[in-house]
Formats: structure tokens, sequence, C-alpha cells
């Protein structure tokens, strides 16, 4: 009886394999990760910009700008006047930042880097609260630093 469990599943796993390549859609649950941040941040209506446009935003002083990684990684380096808004806390960083989150309000936000989702995850929070112009800094800081900028 043994056998015939093993035969089972290894023809599901055939078949389910055939369909996915050959068939004429993907399987709903097959997410491409190599641009789930990309993908979720066109879902959300954010924009996302490059690190010279980040460098423009930042430099310019009219965006707040939000670092949606964890305290602890704050601190050991942000981008020239961040706050510390992570994700894992948004609804008690909300609360905190209610007074600067006006709806006209732009508002930047990065994480680590590219892989990472917190930002547009952060991002889509913010527009569900009524944040109308939220960017997306999608190099996070692993862009800023490669590209030789400071950090505070």
């Amino acid at each position: 009886m043994p056998m015939a469990w093993v035969l089972l599943f290894c023809c599901a796993v055939i078949l389910g394999t055939a369909a996915q390549f050959f068939g004429p859609r993907s399987i709903p649950w097959v997410e491409n990760y190599s641009r789930r941040v990309e993908v979720r941040a066109m879902q959300a209506g954010i924009a996302i910009v490059d690190v010279t446009t980040a460098k423009e935003i930042i430099e310019a002083g009219e965006y707040l700008i939000f670092d949606a990684r964890t305290a602890a990684d704050f601190d050991t380096g942000h981008l020239p006047g961040a706050v510390s808004f992570p994700f894992e806390n948004r609804e008690e960083g909300y609360n905190e930042m209610a007074a600067l989150l006006q709806p006209a309000q732009p508002v930047l936000v990065y994480c680590s880097g590219r892989d990472c989702d917190d930002a547009v995850l952060l991002g889509a929070f913010l527009k569900s609260q009524g944040s109308q112009q939220v960017v997306l800094f999608f190099d996070g800081i692993a862009g800023w630093k490669t590209a030789g900028l400071p950090l505070q």
C-alpha cells in the first residue's frame, strides 16, 4: 500500500508541474518574486523612484521620509532627514505621526533594498489612511550606500 501512495504523489507532482509550464494559465499561487515589490507598488498606486530622484526629493525637503525598517536597523544609519516608522509597528507609528500626515503631504518610504517589502506595505497602509502622494524608494538603503551617498 505505501508504494501506491508514492506513485500517486509522483504522478500529482508531474501533472502539476506540466500544467504550470504548458497550461494556458499559471497556477495562481505562484508569484514572480523577482518583481514582487514593484508589482505591489503598482497595485497600490505607489510611484517608484530611483536613487537620483530620491536624492532630489530629500534635498528639496518637501517630503516626509519614512524608514520602514526596524528601529535597530534605523539606528545603524538612515537616509538624511528620515524618521523611523517600522512597518511592524505601523498602527502605533501612525498614531504618533498623525499630526504630520495630512492627505496632501508627500511621503517617501524606503527599507533595506529591492527585496524588502516593508516599505511598499507601509506605503499601501499610508494610502489606506488617506495619504495621497506616496512614493517608494525602491533601492532603499542598499542602493543609497552603493551610490556612495551619506547616511545619518
